[in-house]
């Protein structure tokens, strides 16, 4: 789930922007001035998610001029195929236009047409870490793009490419931590809503297009402290794009991808207002014949309890989530390590929690594992 802002976890202000290289100064002036859209509805130039609409694939992966705001999102949970040790990752790229149609309103190719930011993040459950870095970047051929046909983009040595075989191979190096994995089809595209339609709110346009991959059958490699694992599991996508933001009186949202043994998939999002109450809940429920039910807040209950407090921003986040869907057996999911927190200073500046979850039944019994994400615990996203 990404509600329509310049990341899921997007920011409204950098107060770093003084420790930042010289050349970086111009790139941080603009962003600030884009991300006045996070608690405003965006400028008649650019699009609005309105209505239902027709998608075309592999088209529709790829970028999407017009809109101000798009993603593309993957997280996993693998497995070294030697010993079993778990791992959770996450690999993610975001674009923030500055123009509607860069190609005809801004010939020169140093104009600041849109900016890419990208996060990477992994979970080592047995090692009881968690790492993660950040980047951005003007837009620039071979450098930071998207395909506006594929799923194609790029940031620096970052990337997911499509393969010859419909799969994504998805590249990110830090000196602490690599990935090197190939995400293969799985079920998808699952359209989140009614023609992809994805409301946030209540208001007119307050809404992002928005489809999700899970189940993608995932091998390669994971590089840790030097280390190199030979692992497998599956990995989520979702792909999302729009133009608004977050009404004024929401702080951030809750967001679980549930990948279920018995082959239920499970999307379920809140989000929460400046008094912490539930504003928004929606949801999408795929069954194991692959038959998609999308959810009303009466047909969803879902509680927070084991709050663990961030050492270095002082934010709660809710370890402990009891989930009931309508027609679904109740789920408790417990987050497999509790800081799995990321603070972005070299795109967003922006703290939020991101990382990997179990699913157990009430008895106890493990029945599935997923992605948990949590943003606004740390600092309002609709602050100024």
């Amino acid at each position: 789930m990404n509600p329509p802002t310049v990341t899921r976890a997007s920011c409204a202000s950098c107060p770093c922007v003084n420790r930042r290289r010289p050349d970086t100064l111009v790139i941080v002036a603009a962003l600030l001035l884009t991300l006045t859209s996070l608690a405003t509805p965006a400028g008649p130039k650019f699009d609005q998610a309105l209505h239902p609409r027709t998608w075309s694939f592999p088209r529709d992966h790829g970028r999407h001029d017009g809109f101000k705001t798009e993603w593309w999102y993957l997280t996993g949970n693998l497995r070294e195929r030697a010993t079993g040790r778990r791992f959770g990752y996450q690999l993610t790229f975001f674009r923030s236009a500055f123009v509607t149609h860069p190609t005809t309103t801004r010939p020169s190719p140093w104009a600041m047409t849109d900016l890419y930011f990208a996060h990477a993040a992994l979970s080592d459950v047995k090692g009881k870490q968690f790492l993660h870095t950040d980047r951005l970047a003007r837009a620039r051929d071979h450098y930071a793009l998207a395909s506006d046909h594929a799923l194609d983009v790029t940031l620096k040595d970052w990337s997911i490419t499509p393969t010859t075989d419909n799969a994504f191979h998805l590249v990110s190096a830090d000196p602490r931590f690599a990935l090197d994995l190939t995400a293969a089809p799985g079920r998808g595209p699952i359209l989140q809503g009614p023609g992809g339609l994805n409301p946030k709110g209540t208001h007119p346009g307050q809404a992002s297009y928005y489809y999700s991959m899970p189940r993608m059958p995932t091998t390669g490699t994971i590089t840790l402290d030097g280390r190199t694992f030979t692992v497998e599991g599956l990995s989520w996508m979702d792909h999302e794009f729009s133009s608004n933001a977050l009404a004024d009186n929401q702080s951030g949202w809750d967001w679980l991808a549930l990948t279920l043994t018995d082959g239920t998939d499970l999307m379920i999002y809140r989000i929460r207002d400046k008094t912490n109450q539930t504003d928004y809940l929606s949801g999408t429920r795929i069954d194991p014949t692959g038959s998609v039910t999308y959810l009303r807040p009466d047909q969803i209950q879902l509680a927070s309890s084991q709050p663990w407090k961030s050492p270095t921003s002082g934010a709660a986040y809710p370890q402990r989530w009891q989930l009931k869907v309508e027609g679904q057996p109740a789920l408790s999911i417990q987050t497999r390590l509790d800081n799995q927190e990321l603070q972005t200073p070299n795109s967003t500046d922006v703290t939020y929690y991101e990382g990997t979850v179990a699913v157990t039944n009430e008895q106890g019994a493990p029945i599935g594992e997923g992605y948990l994400e949590m943003t606004g615990y740390a600092r309002s996203l609709t602050t100024p």
